[in-house]
């Protein structure tokens, strides 16, 4: 088993101060994300980190609950606290309403067979347009593909501190691929230009900086990836989950 974060922060959508609350066919989108955690049957304790109109939800669901601070950074440190003496543990977004018991699993079982200590999926763009045609996501070009970032992390908890600051400018940037992309140094920005940037490159990379094992995991699920935060995403979320 392995305990969850789910991160369900303060952004707006359609007026609804926390966003994880926007009512999908009458049911808070939080409620999706929920759901699936639990399905999987792999899943222990679940902390829910949020502003206070989240709290309410928490109770009649039976959830662990810790009022967020200013930005996901904060949110994101009180929930890794949490669970801080766990050898890894799982973070989710409230916003992926598309998120099933199997995408879950599937990255859980992977991230398991590398054992590192900081796994992230990414989805081909090819997956993602099949799955949702029309969406529009956020796509880098690697040598290896075009791919987007999901939204859940599987991570050892013991290596926060001293990854914050990496973790802050990804983070505040993780809409800005050219800024993520400065981090990296100037020959993997050569590389990313000449789209010769592979993914083992990025994953060197990262682990020699953060002094780490860093991973991603390309996953089959474009659920893991396909989150709600405009108007336009929250119409599409209710004419798909029926």
């Amino acid at each position: 088993m392995i305990n969850a974060v789910i991160l369900a922060g303060s952004g707006e959508i359609e007026k609804i101060p926390g966003k994880s609350l926007a009512k999908i066919n009458g049911k808070p989108m939080l409620s999706y994300v929920v759901d699936a955690a639990r399905k999987t049957d792999m899943i222990g304790s679940i902390y829910v980190v949020g502003n206070d109109d989240i709290r309410g939800f928490c109770l009649e669901n039976d959830l662990e609950f810790a009022e967020g601070g200013t930005d996901i950074l904060d949110n994101l440190i009180k929930g890794i606290q949490r669970f801080k003496n766990d050898r890894r543990i799982i973070i989710l977004t409230g916003d992926i309403p598309y998120i099933t018991p199997e995408a879950i699993i599937d990255f859980i079982i992977r991230s398991e067979e590398i054992d590192a200590d900081f796994c992230y999926p990414i989805v081909e763009k090819k997956t993602c347009e099949e799955k949702f045609p029309g969406t529009r996501r956020t796509y880098v070009t690697l040598k290896d593909g075009a791919f987007t970032g999901g939204n859940v992390f599987y991570l050892n908890p013991g290596i926060i501190e001293r990854c914050m600051p990496v973790i802050r400018h990804v983070v505040q940037n993780r809409k800005n691929p050219a800024k993520i992309a400065t981090i990296l140094g100037p020959g993997l920005i050569l590389a990313f230009l000449f789209k010769t940037l592979t993914i083992e490159m990025v994953e060197k990379k990262a682990s020699r900086m953060l002094n780490i094992t860093a991973k991603a995991i390309i996953s089959p699920y474009a659920e893991i990836g396909n989150d709600v935060d405009k108007p336009e995403d929250l119409e599409m979320a209710n004419q798909i989950l029926m």
